[in-house]
């Protein structure tokens, strides 16, 4: 899997401005961010402040602001007497948010189907239009951003339809840290099919309104996903050996497939309060 170094020249030159002192600095802060996720900027990667600067070409105010942002939401770290870098994580924070994720994704599976509207159903399927059409391997970098930028964005999209706010960041914190690790591993885009079928499955679920099919399905499929990254993850010596069951243990929880027609009935009704 190993640790990416980004190209050079990536960062935005001439023409980048806010309206003002706060928009620049937020303007500065998504592009950091968007730049993290897609791994233009890799893990471990320093971050010069007198660089970024002049490329931004901005004063060292707004975007200071925007680095406190990114290490504040644990994205980059602050390194005394060497500035800023993309924060790397080891083995073991890794498979704990993959471990959260498979939480996550199952109570926002299931909150989202329940409070849909027909214009989520539709933003949903649209983005799973641009993942049918990508390629069945992802040979290039570009590609392989693309595909995680989208597969963010459907769970994102399900997850929205709930209105749950926090739920929702939570997501798209854990998802901007490991995605970069997720989208330069070998062992996660040899089963792009397999995900793709998986997508497929949830957006038929999620189009007829069956939550509890929504949670079942998406926790299995993070599941899958935190066991193939384990084993990677195992094979380059980054964690202790661990069987699946023990990547896959949360402890006690009720899943949805073990529920009766009637308790299931009860628990729409208590999640639509």
């Amino acid at each position: 899997m190993g640790l990416r170094v980004a190209r050079p020249g990536g960062l935005p030159g001439a023409g980048f401005r806010g309206d003002d002192h706060t928009s620049l600095s937020a303007m500065i802060h998504a592009w950091l961010r968007g730049a993290i996720l897609n791994g233009t900027l890799a893990p471990g990667q320093v971050l010069r402040q007198e660089e970024l600067a002049e490329q931004f070409r901005t004063s060292r105010v707004p975007l200071r602001e925007a680095l406190q942002l990114l290490q504040a939401e644990g994205l980059v770290v602050l390194r005394p007497r060497r500035g800023y870098a993309v924060h790397v994580l080891d083995g073991e924070q890794l498979l704990e948010l993959l471990r959260l994720r498979i939480l996550l994704e199952g109570y926002g599976g299931y909150a989202g189907t329940l409070q849909r509207t027909q214009k989520d159903v539709s933003a949903v399927a649209a983005i799973l239009a641009d993942m049918e059409k990508m390629p069945a391997r992802l040979l290039r970098d570009t590609q392989r951003a693309r595909w995680w930028t989208l597969d963010r964005q459907f769970h994102r999209g399900i997850f929205t339809a709930g209105k749950h706010t926090q739920l929702s960041q939570m997501f798209d914190n854990i998802t901007a840290k490991i995605d970069p690790y997720l989208m330069h591993s070998d062992a996660m885009n040899q089963r792009l099919q397999e995900a793709l079928d998986d997508h497929q499955a949830f957006y038929a679920a999620f189009a007829r309104g069956d939550a509890d099919q929504v949670a079942v399905l998406s926790r299995a499929h993070c599941e899958r996903l935190a066991v193939r990254f384990a084993a990677a993850l195992q094979q380059e010596r980054q964690i202790a050996p661990q069987q699946p069951a023990q990547i896959t243990d949360l402890g006690p929880a009720v899943c949805a497939s073990a529920l009766t027609p009637d308790e299931s009935q009860v628990r729409r009704r208590r999640a639509a309060r």
